[in-house]
């Protein structure tokens, strides 16, 4: 595995193990931190498990640095979750007119990521057709 290879995945892995482990661990400063309000318990289960794929996520990148085999894999993922994430939220601004600060940033952030995981599967498979 390249140099290149494991910063990115080391990237994503401490973005979202942060991330996804404090929300698991205390959803109610990630709420606070996100504009949630959780008043029932329902509430408080679905920001668990929303920050647990997260954490999940986070995971995958960990094991990739070690497992070569799934590299390629965990990128088509990150691509696939972020990029329905990005989509969601340009849904959310034509349905709503509403576009603030701290979308704009999440949806920044969530364009690095899929731009980071389409630009390493393309790398990937350049690297391959050169080995053939």
């Amino acid at each position: 595995m390249n140099k290149i290879e494991k910063i990115v995945l080391t990237i994503l892995a401490i973005e979202h193990l942060g991330f996804g482990l404090y929300g698991l661990y205390d959803p109610y400063s990630i709420a606070e931190l996100t504009g949630y309000i959780l008043n029932s318990e329902f509430a408080l289960s679905e920001i668990r498990a929303y920050y647990t794929l997260i954490s999940a996520l986070g995971f995958m990148a960990l094991f990739a640095i070690f497992i070569q085999s799934i590299v390629r894999q965990t990128y088509i993922i990150y691509a696939f979750m972020f990029g329905c994430i990005l989509s969601g939220r340009i849904f959310n601004y034509l349905l709503t007119d509403e576009l603030i600060t701290s979308i704009i940033v999440a949806m920044v952030a969530e364009a690095i990521v899929v731009g980071l995981a389409l630009w390493r599967l393309i790398a990937l498979r350049q690297e391959t057709r050169s080995e053939i």
